[in-house]
């Protein structure tokens, strides 16, 4: 894959975390600058994490001797991964949660949580980039970059204007994996 397509894969994950951060930013009184570094580094800690044990489950010897006999199908797994995540957060934009605003502090237990539960896209995402041979270095870097780029300006887009974005979020954010999904298709299959 070229950096093209990995930055838009990397938007697409991100935008996920943006949603979830968009929430948190919608009930702060004031944002202050050490609690924005460190709810960045939670989500881009758990993004890369998972972005990496993803690639490397592909790099088990005997996923990699099957990968080569067999890379027409890993390629259709990437198909399937990119477009389950793209269907899962279009469903998620289109279920459109209901939250309740009231000013609170940051609970960094259940942001925690919220960076876990929002990087299992990036472990399957990861698998898949695994699976198309792409380099690990560029997609964690990728990921790192715009993830803590996200967290920025999903914060002050929550606090700024509410909770409401996440919906337009979840929504770019699927329809960008799901154009992954049909590249590789393009790209790799055809």
């Amino acid at each position: 894959m070229n950096l093209i397509e990995i930055l838009i894969i990397s938007v697409g994950l991100s935008l996920d975390v943006y949603a979830v951060v968009v929430c948190q930013g919608a009930v702060l009184l004031k944002i202050e600058r050490i609690k924005l570094l460190k709810m960045s580094l939670i989500f881009c800690i758990w993004q890369v994490a998972a972005v990496m044990l993803g690639h490397f489950v592909t790099c088990f010897p005997y996923l990699a001797v099957a990968a080569e006999n067999m890379r027409s199908i890993w390629y259709l797994i990437s198909v399937i991964i990119f477009m389950a995540l793209g269907v899962y957060m279009l469903y998620k934009a289109w279920k459109n949660e209901v939250i309740l605003e009231r000013l609170s502090d940051i609970n960094y237990k259940q942001l925690c949580v919220a960076a876990c539960f929002t990087s299992i896209d990036a472990l399957f995402a990861g698998m898949g980039f695994g699976f198309l041979g792409t380099r690990l270095i560029t997609v964690a870097l990728s990921i790192l970059i715009v993830t803590a780029l996200f967290v920025v300006l999903g914060l002050y887009t929550g606090f700024r204007l509410g909770y409401e974005q996440k919906t337009k979020a979840y929504g770019v954010g699927g329809a960008l994996l799901l154009i992954s999904a049909f590249d590789v298709i393009f790209k790799y299959m055809v």
